[in-house]
């Protein structure tokens, strides 16, 4: 039988940090635009998928003034394929709308979990 492959995007789509930030940066459209853009661009990795690899990724990235995405690291790692697959989907992501201060933009740090599930 044929298993099912599930990539869920944690409830909890994307955490953002700013010193002192009056507004948090987001994803363009919000989370649940956010959560459609991770379930058509992420791809289970064949590898993984065929030895039973499954976990939560978290990856961590400096959202800039100008909303680019920059300095992506992984914060919680599981395995090197899934880490990949969520590290290119955060570099194909659209510019954010960058955090604000005093109505000027400022670079703050996200967070976005990435759940990889076999069923």
């Amino acid at each position: 039988m044929k298993k099912f492959l599930l990539v869920l995007v944690m409830a909890a789509v994307a955490s953002v940090t700013a010193l002192a930030a009056e507004t948090k940066a987001s994803f363009p459209g919000g989370d649940k635009a956010q959560a459609e853009f991770i379930g058509k661009t992420l791809v289970y990795p064949a590898a993984a998928a065929e030895n039973g690899v499954e976990g939560v990724v978290v990856v961590s990235f400096t959202v800039k003034t100008d909303g680019t995405i920059g300095n992506i690291k992984v914060k919680r790692m599981v395995d090197p394929d899934l880490e990949a697959e969520a590290i290119r989907v955060v570099k194909k992501m659209p510019a954010w709308i960058p955090a604000s201060k005093d109505g000027k933009a400022v670079e703050s740090t996200a967070e976005v979990p990435f759940r990889f599930s076999i069923k």
